[in-house]
């Protein structure tokens, strides 16, 4: 593939230039749209409105369809992705726990990964400070020889259950289904995703909330495919061209396999490549996690919302970095986030991103129950509630 100004791209960088297109597009969308899983929570404790909450929704179902349909007819698998959603080993302790620790952290600092991208790209400044949490947390959980293993994996693997070991070679719904049943696995698979699917369809298409606003159903379809088309593009003919590319390589790349969005480890990855220049790892998520904040600039320009926004007390930035840093070990512990679990999880049917997913907002409403000044710097976009009281 050759650009104007790039020139020749091999596999590899023909599939970093895809993903980062995708991301732009993506960031732009989520910024136009509002679309924030927080936010939607928020919403309906304080408003009533479920709409964006339905936008939510509806981008898992539409994702779950889209990727399950793509797996079905043999574009990509995702018995093997980063981070292994299937793996038959279920770490229940580790997907609540980090859960409901993600849940609370992003109360704190007022978003997930995305959304802080999201608000850096439109010129929020706070957002620095919970990425440099989360990175920093990301950082030590990954890169600091033993700690995650001595001060986690120590005691959760224990309890963690082998499901191999009773003849389920994946977590995924339909392989757990399929042990009983024991039909074609690629056919119970795409049933259920179909089943689980079109109920959250309905679901979101039942709520007035969501259907009166038109960027709760553009933006929840697109989100959903860009789910889909990252794992395309990473699990895809492009990206088994670039793992063949990367096998080849004396020094081979890092990050590869197939993926889509997930925002903790990217910010891990983009501190320790700040902190080690001459390291290499430039991955699949650093560029999507890069291109998602590019797409928030360009929209937010576009559309005349980029200011600057900065901390009004010293207080209020201490919180963001702890929630940060909560967001960033709960990602990590629970191997994802509100897209890498909530999103890109769920649509591969693993039961740990649905156990994870349950709990990230079961900790994101008590975040919320437990900080009386939550909504007073809580966005909300114009129009979408009848019945908020702003606490005194």
């Amino acid at each position: 593939m050759t650009l104007p100004i790039i020139g020749e791209l091999e596999a590899i960088g023909v599939m970093f230039f895809w993903i980062f297109t995708a991301s732009i597009v993506f960031g732009a969308v989520a910024r136009k749209t509002e679309f924030c899983p927080l936010g939607g929570i928020a919403d309906v404790i304080h408003s009533g409105n479920n709409g964006r909450l339905m936008m939510y929704l509806f981008a898992i179902g539409s994702a779950m369809l889209a990727v399950n349909l793509l797996e079905f007819f043999g574009y990509f698998d995702l018995d093997s992705t980063r981070p292994p959603y299937r793996m038959p080993q279920f770490r229940w302790l580790a997907f609540i726990i980090g859960g409901l620790f993600f849940g609370i952290g992003m109360t704190l600092c007022r978003g997930c990964g995305m959304k802080n991208m999201i608000n850096l790209g439109s010129g929020n400044l706070k957002a620095i400070v919970a990425i440099l949490g989360m990175g920093s947390a990301a950082v030590l959980m990954l890169y600091v020889e033993n700690f995650f293993g001595n001060y986690f994996l120590s005691w959760i693997l224990p309890l963690s259950p082998d499901l191999a070991e009773v003849g389920v070679d994946f977590q995924d719904l339909g392989s757990m289904a399929n042990s009983l049943m024991g039909f074609e696995l690629s056919n119970v698979r795409l049933v259920i995703a179909l089943i689980l699917g079109l109920f959250l369809y309905y679901i979101a298409f039942s709520s007035r909330d969501f259907t009166d606003r038109k960027a709760n159903i553009i933006g929840g379809l697109l989100i959903g495919l860009l789910i889909t088309a990252a794992y395309y593009i990473s699990g895809g003919a492009l990206g088994e061209a670039a793992q063949e590319a990367s096998d080849f390589m004396d020094q081979p790349q890092n990050g590869m396999g197939t993926q889509s969005y997930t925002f903790i480890r990217p910010m891990g990855d983009l501190l320790y490549v700040m902190a080690n220049p001459l390291s290499y790892l430039v991955t699949f998520g650093l560029v999507a996690f890069l291109g998602v904040g590019a797409g928030s600039v360009l929209m937010s320009i576009v559309t005349f919302q980029f200011k600057f926004e900065f901390f009004k007390s010293p207080m209020e930035a201490v919180r963001y970095l702890i929630g940060g840093i909560m967001v960033g070990v709960g990602g990590i512990l629970g191997m994802g986030c509100t897209l890498g679990q909530g999103i890109a999880g769920t649509s591969t049917l693993a039961a740990g991103s649905f156990l994870n997913l349950i709990c990230l907002i079961i900790g994101a409403v008590i975040g919320i129950k437990l900080q009386k000044h939550f909504m007073d710097d809580h966005e909300m976009p114009d129009g979408i509630y009848t019945q908020f009281v702003q606490p005194k």
